[in-house]
């Protein structure tokens, strides 16, 4: 792979958003060419390859990365830019959100409009962001994972759970999601779960949790309405003794933020968050599915730099 430090390099996940990334990267590419900007388009051809393809770039001293895809693809590059160096802020990250969810942008914003693109990857202006580390089980080992978002667990974990085990014509939409969501309602339940925050121990009787950095996961809900990208903390929202029914009843609450002001919901916020229960409970982390409890969720300060459209 040729680079250099003034070249952008453009991942495009061609099937993310039931095919939106390609189409919209082909309404892009034009705009930069007659702009003068030095690119190469990467695609992505399988699930983990943004993270093979972002960790060659860093190690060629490429210093610029645009992704075009959904937030598992910003999960894949994050997570190769941790696997390739140790100063990762030096690497400039900008996000064409283009997938079923896009629900890093919410908070981190997007451009105006596809014209303003080129303007701003030849300023490029970053500010610096916050990323997450989450060790979890898989296949009873302890893995480790690097997350820009939000990562979830009970309920968050099951939905995820189930768009991985999912195919068919509705995959990487909007649709899919909701068909996930619905199907995990009927299976859900509440578990004791355990939770450890910077040493403060408590157990909850859980439906669902949210922890993380930014502000929005699951298509817009917006669970951790007072995080911070860049304070070096993680947010979480725990939904408790909630039955089912009322968290569908309540899901304006749940895309305005006011769901934290309900008596079933608590919030916490720390440096390091522990996780456990003896049931089996999914884990998932920027909509990437990734196993089960316990999990040690920790914070790494002005990790990235994010491109501001």
């Amino acid at each position: 792979m040729q680079t250099n430090e003034s070249t952008w390099h453009v991942i495009i996940n061609p099937v993310a958003g039931g095919n939106k990334a390609i189409r919209l990267w082909r309404k892009i590419k034009p705009l930069l060419i007659e702009d003068e900007i030095a690119f190469q388009e990467i695609f992505t051809q399988h699930i983990y390859h943004a993270v093979e393809i972002t960790k060659e770039i860093v190690k060629n001293n490429g210093k610029n990365i645009l992704i075009v895809g959904g937030d598992g693809t910003a999960h894949e590059v994050i997570n190769g830019i941790f696997s390739a160096t140790k100063d990762t802020s030096t690497i400039s990250v900008a996000m064409l959100s283009a997938g079923a969810g896009n629900d890093w942008v919410r908070t981190i914003g997007k451009p105006s409009s596809i014209n303003v693109v080129p303007t701003s990857m030849k300023k490029n202006e970053t500010f610096l962001h916050d990323a997450g580390i989450i060790e979890f089980t898989h296949d009873q080992q302890t893995e480790k994972r690097y997350f820009i978002n939000i990562a979830g667990f009970a309920f968050e974990g099951l939905v995820v759970k189930k768009l991985l085990d999912s195919n068919g014509i509705l995959k990487g939409t909007k649709l899919q999601y909701w068909g996930a969501i619905f199907r995990s309602l009927l299976f859900c339940k509440h578990a004791p779960i355990q939770f450890i925050v910077d040493g403060r121990e408590t157990t909850i009787n859980t439906l669902s949790v949210a922890a993380g950095i930014c502000n929005y996961n699951g298509g817009g809900l917006k669970q951790l309405p007072n995080a911070l990208y860049n304070d070096g903390l993680l947010d979480m929202t725990v939904i408790g003794e909630m039955s089912k029914l009322k968290m569908v009843l309540r899901l304006p609450k749940l895309t305005d933020g006011s769901l934290i002001n309900m008596k079933e919901v608590r919030t916490f916020r720390g440096r390091e968050i522990i996780i456990k229960c003896d049931k089996e409970i999914f884990a998932e982390a920027d909509g990437e599915f990734l196993g089960t409890l316990p999990v040690k969720i920790s914070i790494v300060e002005k990790a990235i730099k994010i491109l501001k459209w």
